[in-house]
C-alpha cells in the first residue's frame, strides 16, 4: 500500500469503508456502534453519517490506517480514537461472511489482503 489512509470526524462512513476496501479488495472494514459489540446479529451504522455524527469519543486526532498495520492494532485505534467498534471482515469463495480473529488479527491489513487473494476471497465486497 502506497498510501496511508486518513479518518477524521468529517468522513462519512461508506467512504472510509470503499476506500479501504479499493486498498485491500479482499477484505472489509466493519464500523458499528459500541452497543453491537455483544450483540450475535449487529447492525451497522448508517453510511452517509459522518464519524463525528456517530462516534463516541471525541479526538481532534484521525487514525491513520496502513498496510503494515496488525488487524488487531486497526481495531483498537478506531475504538480508542472514536470511540466505535470496528471489525476487519471478508467473504469466503462460498459467499460465507466472517469477522477476522485468532491468527488473521496478528496479521498486517496487507498480508490478510494478500491470504484473501490466494484462497478465493469475494473481491470488492466493502457493504
Amino acid at each position: 500500500m502506497a498510501r496511508e489512509l486518513s479518518m477524521n470526524g468529517n468522513t462519512k462512513l461508506k467512504t472510509i469503508k470503499q476506500e479501504f476496501n479499493d486498498r485491500f479488495p479482499y477484505i472489509r472494514l466493519s464500523i458499528y456502534a459500541q452497543t453491537e459489540r455483544e450483540k450475535d446479529s449487529k447492525a451497522p451504522l448508517n453510511g452517509d453519517k459522518t464519524i463525528a455524527e456517530v462516534r463516541t469519543v471525541k479526538s481532534s486526532e484521525p487514525a491513520i490506517i496502513r498496510g503494515g498495520q496488525k488487524v488487531r492494532n486497526l481495531e483498537k485505534m478506531i475504538d480508542e480514537v472514536f470511540g466505535l467498534y470496528c471489525q476487519v471482515a471478508y467473504t469466503d469463495k462460498d459467499d460465507k461472511r466472517s469477522y477476522t480473529y485468532g491468527a488473521h488479527d496478528e496479521m498486517s491489513l496487507r498480508e490478510l489482503n494478500e491470504l484473501g487473494e490466494q484462497q478465493g476471497w469475494k473481491k470488492g465486497i466493502w457493504e
